[in-house]
């Protein structure tokens, strides 16, 4: 918010005199208006609110109005910049963002200082980087200062909410175990009919780590097709084909083995799953370095 005041001398420290200012109330309102709106929508994407773009609009009328009424209309510096900082803020917003509780609002209002922090030390950055003056380049630069910094909100939310679905993990089997993470993927529909378990993917590196070489290759021979050398070390992992479709795979077959135990840990998870149903696909394509384990969504939501 651009703050203003209806005197017309001020001091200037240069010229050692004072220097007589002509304010226009119009275009006090529409600088306002616009830092304002951008200042709304910082706000709602540092909130995580989908307020409209329409309440962001009425929110930044309100704000600059106010500072409009009390430029023509002054009470006194400290009560102006008491109805400023309290009374105009507050209303601006609860409307702009669409807030209603008064903890929503308080926090709002800390956040629109945030932004307007932000996107005042932008702005001033770029003033001085390209040494531009007026009210032309101030709207251009504020325009380009508030598409900055929302796309570098943007990708910071995009990999909180990264981060947010990345979960540790640890598989048990046989007395040995597992750690790594697992990615919470609502996409992952596979299920077991055999078990009427909800499954997970794994990817095939587990299997070097939870199993020793003989049964290892029983697996990989029982994947193949072929009849494993010592059948009775598969008993307990109940080995098994499910056919699944992906991206790239319209039609394909996992081996799916039943384990000890699956521990996940996240932020508001914590859960152990008692004989969970891990599939092993062929192909690890969907695997990357950040997880290992791609989770059934029942297994965290339920």
């Amino acid at each position: 918010m651009v703050l203003a005041y209806s005197s017309k001398y001020v001091f200037n420290r240069d010229r050692g005199c004072f220097v007589y200012y002509e304010v226009f109330i119009d275009v006090l309102f529409v600088i306002n208006f616009v830092m304002d709106y951008f200042l709304l929508r910082l706000a709602c994407r540092l909130l995580g609110h989908s307020a409209t773009w329409l309440r962001s609009l009425a929110g930044a009328a309100i704000g600059a109005a106010g500072i409009c009424l009390l430029a023509v209309f002054p009470m006194g510096r400290i009560l102006n910049t008491i109805l400023i900082h309290v009374v105009v803020n507050t209303i601006m917003v609860r409307f702009g963002c669409n807030l209603k509780k008064w903890r929503e609002i308080a926090q709002g209002v800390l956040v629109l200082y945030g932004a307007g922090f932000l996107l005042g030390g932008m702005l001033l950055m770029l003033q001085r980087a390209t040494g531009s003056r007026g009210v032309r380049a101030f709207f251009l630069l504020g325009t380009v200062s508030y598409m900055l910094l929302a796309a570098g909100i943007r990708v910071c939310s995009r990999a909180k909410r990264k981060r947010a679905r990345l979960l540790r993990v640890w598989l048990y089997a046989n007395g040995k175990c597992h750690e790594g993470r697992g990615l919470y993927d609502t996409g992952n529909q596979l299920w077991d009919p055999v078990s009427n378990k909800p499954v997970s993917i794994g990817d095939s590196a587990i299997l070097e780590t939870l199993f020793s070489p003989q049964v290892r290759d029983g697996l990989l021979k029982f994947g193949e097709g072929e009849n494993p050398v010592d059948a009775g070390l598969l008993v307990s992992l109940h080995p098994h084909f499910l056919p699944f479709s992906s991206v790239g795979c319209p039609h394909g077959t996992a081996l799916a083995v039943t384990l000890d135990y699956l521990c996940v840990e996240g932020l508001e998870v914590h859960k152990v799953i008692t004989r969970p149903v891990i599939a092993f696909p062929r192909e690890n394509s969907s695997f990357s370095g950040d997880y290992q384990v791609i989770l059934h969504p029942n297994l965290i939501d339920s």
